[in-house]
């Protein structure tokens, strides 16, 4: 990975941090970790470009198999007579020619879009930074500042201080209470005869009983608790074909992964027949996926012959989007898939 999209290390800031009287939240953070994963799959991709530009140029420059000049990236395709090169297959020679001029044209657009890309993060860093150094700044200024005068805490009968960001400190959750709030006397006894505002220490037990903790889910229970509050992807019941492979190239990720010409793509990773967009959500995928060095799960339907006739299997793999000798990060030509009504 070039050094201009690798993460630079930074100083740790933590989470509670408290600047100007907010929290501060993870929405910047988040946006540069989102910009820096669009540079990666541009990168990506841009690579992919370079090499397919390389095993064109190679084939264009390349003398022939009988000694004879080679076909060329611009040189005329006719000889001195002009009638079109014997030598050569003259449809291979523009179909290479044509595929190099859009790659030129594709490879200057990813620039463009890479260079847009680093000054975006350059200015999120710069922009993140500045809070952080600002975070510091306050956090040094809330600790220099004159504390208050201890309390004593109803909840935990014992006398507490206030934290430089406003917190209890002093005992044990104290963090996740507020000094301020915590009723203004400094005589433990009025809570023992009931005469400070609340009613004593019955109101301390009904706080101890109210309070954020006992409504917590148990230890045994909290990864279960947790797991349930996160959102799940809406399940597909019965995946329909969207895609037939009609071309795989071998040496090819696809063709690593075990795909074979005529497997039907009934799923690739979250993308199904709803949600495929006439391709382009796996055209924005797949460079996300080879820019993280990820696989991809997918899922296929495969006819096979058998005595009685012919049946399908529906088979799951593994595939790998990576740049390689050819074209594209797949190495395969996907087609939509129209049902001729035989059945499969």
């Amino acid at each position: 990975m070039p050094d201009c999209l690798s993460t630079p290390s930074r100083r740790l800031i933590p989470q509670h941090h408290i600047s100007r009287g907010r929290i501060m939240d993870a929405s910047s953070t988040s946006l540069l970790s989102s910009k820096r994963r669009e540079l990666l799959a541009l990168d990506t991709q841009k690579k992919s470009l370079e090499s397919e530009a390389e095993a064109i140029v190679a084939e264009l420059t390349a003398e022939l198999p009988d000694g004879g000049p080679p076909i060329g990236i611009s040189t005329p395709l006719v000889d001195d007579e002009g009638f079109p090169r014997a030598d050569i297959d003259i449809y291979r020679a523009r179909t290479l020619r044509k595929r190099f001029k859009e790659i030129q044209n594709d490879h200057k657009d990813l620039l463009r879009r890479i260079d847009r890309g680093l000054v975006e993060v350059a200015a999120l860093m710069k922009s993140n930074n500045d809070e952080a150094d600002s975070a510091t700044n306050d956090e040094q200024q809330l600790r220099s500042a004159p504390k208050p005068a201890p309390k004593f805490d109803p909840v935990t009968g014992k006398w507490v201080v206030k934290s430089w960001d406003g917190a209890v400190a002093g005992v044990q959750d104290g963090e996740r209470r507020r000094f301020d709030d915590l009723m203004g006397t400094n005589d433990a006894s009025d809570y023992v005869t009931g005469t400070a505002t609340g009613g004593g220490i019955n109101a301390a037990s009904d706080a101890v009983t109210s309070s954020p903790a006992a409504t917590t889910p148990s230890n045994a229970t909290t990864e279960s608790f947790m797991r349930q509050q996160q959102p799940t992807e809406p399940v597909v019941a019965h995946l329909e074909p969207f895609a037939i492979i009609d071309q795989v190239f071998s040496n090819s990720p696809a063709s690593s992964a075990g795909i074979q010409e005529g497997d039907v793509l009934l799923q690739f990773g979250p993308i199904h027949s709803n949600n495929h967009e006439n391709f382009s959500a796996i055209a924005k995928l797949v460079p996300q996926i080879a820019g993280d060095k990820k696989n991809v799960p997918i899922k296929v339907r495969r006819k096979r012959e058998m005595e009685l006739g012919e049946i399908s299997d529906v088979i799951d793999l593994e595939l790998w989007p990576r740049v390689w000798e050819g074209r594209g990060l797949l190495g395969c030509h996907i087609s939509k898939y129209v049902d001729n009504g035989r059945g499969s």
